[in-house]
């Protein structure tokens, strides 16, 4: 019997050599982001582009979810300040703290915004974003903030298959990366409409939510985990003493006029809540979750004044 416990032990030792290796070698910043170009339309290359490669300054970055790609409209909103801004819609499909962290590491090692601008919503995802273990540095892959993490061992199977995949197209196969985009907007158009069964069926699906009780403690805990992420962001914004606010963005179906954690958002930095109006109107929308292009130009003009405000172009009436 301790014979074959020797040869078990011996067995996942010699896969753990190589698995560690995965981990200790340097791993490209410029292949994590290619290499998720089947995700988010593709939406990681170009960030990568527009903090790394391309010279243009980001003086605003907009840092959130889908919701924030199909929200600001930067030419716009560049047009109404009437300045030499620069603004770059960084955000990336689906919610996720640790991965918003990530950008935010990278933007603030590349550039130096003057306002950052995070997007909140109804509640707070509690878990990892999916992409993350493609994205982050092996030290944030390794060393999770929190002992509680559920996706902690997945991420470090994604994580350790990207760094495998990098391993091969560096010394295998070579591969080589196309030119850098120059476009400077993240902003993703659409014209679409939602229908009015879409809105319904959200409004439904959130009602039940809603509706729900979850269970304090196990709420108290799971909370810890994305609130750690965005303490950490916060940090390293703070830092480079750089202003931040956050934007209140909610789903149609929610109903929700602010965040559940609105107190924690607002002790730590302003929170703009955009006009209800916005939201009301059904027209305004693309899907149940996500403004079209007459939604998000009504809300970047709104928001375009509050950073006038924010950033002193035009003082408080």
């Amino acid at each position: 019997m301790k014979q074959i416990l020797l040869k078990i032990a011996l067995f996942f030792s010699l896969l753990a050599i190589p698995l560690a290796g995965l981990f200790i070698l340097p791993y490209s910043e410029e292949f994590a982001y290619r290499y998720i170009e089947h995700d988010c339309y593709n939406h990681g290359a170009w960030i990568y582009d527009r903090i790394i490669p391309n010279p243009t300054p980001i003086d605003i970055a907009f840092i959130g979810s889908s919701h924030t790609i199909h929200a600001f409209q930067e030419k716009k909103m560049e047009e109404i300040l009437g300045t030499d801004y620069h603004l770059a819609n960084l955000g990336y499909c689906r919610y996720g703290r640790n991965l918003e962290y990530t950008l935010v590491r990278m933007l603030l090692e590349h550039k130096t915004p003057k306002l950052i601008v995070i997007e909140v919503h109804e509640d707070e995802e509690k878990n990892s974003h999916d992409i993350f273990p493609y994205l982050a540095k092996t030290s944030d892959l390794l060393l999770t903030p929190t002992p509680i993490n559920r996706d902690y061992f997945a991420d470090l199977f994604n994580g350790a298959s990207a760094r495998l995949e990098y391993f091969k197209s560096k010394y295998i196969f070579r591969k080589t990366y196309p030119e850098p985009s120059s476009e400077l907007y993240g902003y993703a158009a659409t014209d679409r409409i939602v229908l009015a069964v879409e809105l319904k069926e959200n409004q439904t699906a959130w009602q039940k939510r809603l509706g729900s009780t979850p269970i304090q403690s196990i709420e108290k805990i799971q909370i810890k985990y994305p609130l750690a992420y965005l303490e950490k962001t916060i940090t390293l914004i703070k830092k480079r003493n750089i202003p931040f606010l956050f934007v209140y963005l909610p789903e149609f179906g929610s109903m929700l006029k602010s965040p559940k954690y609105a107190a924690y958002y607002q002790n730590q930095a302003p929170m703009l809540i955009p006009p209800q109006t916005i939201f009301n109107d059904t027209s305004n929308w693309m899907d149940a979750s996500h403004l079209n292009d007459k939604g998000s130009e009504a809300l970047s003009n709104w928001m375009a004044e509050q950073l006038k405000v924010e950033l002193c172009i035009e003082k408080k009436p």
